[in-house]
């Protein structure tokens, strides 16, 4: 059985597979999950610069950080999304985040002084535009992974939360990411933010 190696000075070049005696393929994963999404290039993450209330309610038409899909050929596949709290008060609270994939939209107004910072220390070149505070439509919002615990707030800055989407969120061509955090009381704010790989694949439907 022969295979291409990819990356690396060999790059293009066959080189044999190994199998067992009963020719079944040997495989041993030598990088973590996501190194070599990394080093193509293709991992990006965005993060809100300014703190926005929280929602007492579940989302609708107001999203706190969007990220635009400009692309017309790549999709966004989720990694992660993450909510930082960054003023707190002295009561006991939880908090989640919300996130939704819009239909294609408009491009929304590019929020000031937002980045997008690349995985592996490039600069960013692709077509994602983040907005902050935008109006959008409500397709499906929802919590994803856990809350975070009931607890004191005290002084700033506040906890951080962590969703691992590994997939399960894709932002095709001209749609958008967004996200919003809920909790117990309006007077607590947060940036949201999220991390993903840009590929072209098919997505049926």
């Amino acid at each position: 059985m022969v295979g291409n190696r990819r990356g690396g000075t060999n790059a293009g070049q066959p080189f044999a597979v190994p199998v067992n005696e009963y020719n079944e393929q040997i495989v041993a994963q030598g990088l973590p999950p996501f190194a070599d999404l990394v080093r193509s290039n293709s991992g990006w993450s965005s993060m809100a610069v300014l703190a926005v209330a929280q929602l007492v309610v579940r989302p609708t038409t107001v999203a706190a950080f969007e990220i635009w899909n400009g692309s017309t050929t790549a999709s966004l596949i989720v990694e992660d999304i993450f909510t930082f709290n960054l003023v707190s008060s002295a009561v006991v609270e939880t908090f989640s985040i919300w996130a939704q994939v819009t239909a294609p939209k408009a491009t929304p107004s590019a929020g000031a002084n937002v980045t997008i910072n690349g995985m592996n220390g490039k600069p960013y070149g692709g077509a994602v535009v983040c907005g902050l505070g935008t109006t959008v439509i409500a397709n499906g919002w929802r919590p994803y992974g856990t809350s975070a615990p009931m607890a004191l707030g005290v002084a700033t800055p506040g906890g951080a939360l962590t969703a691992n989407i590994d997939g399960r969120l894709i932002v095709p061509p001209g749609c958008s990411l967004c996200l919003h955090t809920v909790g117990s009381t309006t007077a607590w704010t947060f940036q949201n933010g999220a991390s993903w790989f840009e590929k072209v694949i098919t997505v049926e439907g």
